[in-house]
């Protein structure tokens, strides 16, 4: 896990599931590195297994590094956007509506697991032989087109993977990410104004050693991953009440110009009109709460 106590980078679209009306939850394959979907949320419990390959997953305001045998939840309403991945990415998803999540997460021991999926503890990697077991239990239920089956297969598989994912205690990028790029993604927390060159002399490698395992272990190139960082800095001091130059010269950017081109690529719309539409959403939720 990665990037903390940042803002949102993009702004999400609530999406409806594809699951049956008489069906309270649907399981489904994703394979290969498309990268036709949105940053979306819906009200679904979402548990991402991974089975290959490599990639990085947004939720909410923080980022996860994915790798074989990798467990993500994300809660309910949480906005996620499955980043760039290697091409031989695979991985297995279960979506739980409320009223299953209901019937499986019961009790006090659920809510605080589900709390603490909230709370940014959502990933975490499974051992081999968990790992296992559970890509063979969902597979043996994914293709029914009965309901009580596959309500009973997400029951099963959402109870194990709970059990296999409170047994393990290892950050998924202790697998999935050399101790380099760990190095690199630590320095970037703390300063994302740090050069290529800053990075890899503190790394203690090259900097185009270090460019190619960034993006061989991650899937996104290190001048992508360090713009991002930035931008999530820069909506955070501009909330904060900087100025938009000020907040971007402090984000790490080398001047205006290149910001807005950054920010525009990233989010698709220029700062103000982003920041204006962004302050209007929290004015009409906070009149719906």
């Amino acid at each position: 896990m990665y990037s903390r106590g940042v803002a949102s980078r993009l702004s999400s679209v609530e999406e409806v599931l594809p699951i049956p009306p008489s069906w309270d939850g649907i399981v489904w394959h994703n394979a290969g590195n498309h990268y036709e979907h949105a940053r979306h949320r819906h009200d679904a419990l979402e548990l991402n297994l991974v089975v290959r390959g490599r990639g990085h997953y947004e939720v909410g305001e923080r980022c996860y590094p994915l790798s074989a045998g990798t467990a993500l939840f994300i809660a309910p309403a949480m906005a996620h956007h499955l980043e760039e991945r290697t091409p031989d990415f695979e991985m297995w998803i279960l979506a739980l509506q409320p009223a299953l999540l209901e019937r499986t997460c019961d009790g006090a021991a659920s809510a605080d697991f589900l709390r603490a999926v909230e709370a940014g503890d959502c990933a975490r990697l499974l051992s081999t032989d968990d790992g296992r077991w559970l890509t063979r239990e969902i597979r043996r239920f994914s293709e029914t087109r009965s309901a009580p089956f596959m309500h009973a297969g997400l029951t099963y598989a959402m109870v194990g993977a709970r059990e296999a994912f409170a047994r393990s205690t290892s950050d998924p990028r202790e697998a999935a990410i050399s101790s380099e790029v760990r190095c690199c993604m630590t320095l970037l927390e703390d300063d994302p104004s740090l050069s290529r060159d800053d990075l890899a002399d503190q790394a203690d490698a090259s900097p185009d050693a270090l460019s190619h395992a960034f993006k061989r272990q991650l899937g996104v190139s290190l001048v992508v991953y360090r713009n991002r960082l930035r931008v999530r800095r820069f909506l955070e001091l501009a909330s904060s009440g900087q100025t938009l130059l000020a907040a971007c010269l402090e984000a790490g950017f080398g001047s205006y110009p290149q910001f807005h081109r950054v920010f525009v690529a990233e989010t698709g719309q220029a700062p103000r009109d982003y920041l204006a539409a962004r302050a209007r959403n929290e004015r009409a939720s906070m009149r719906y709460r």
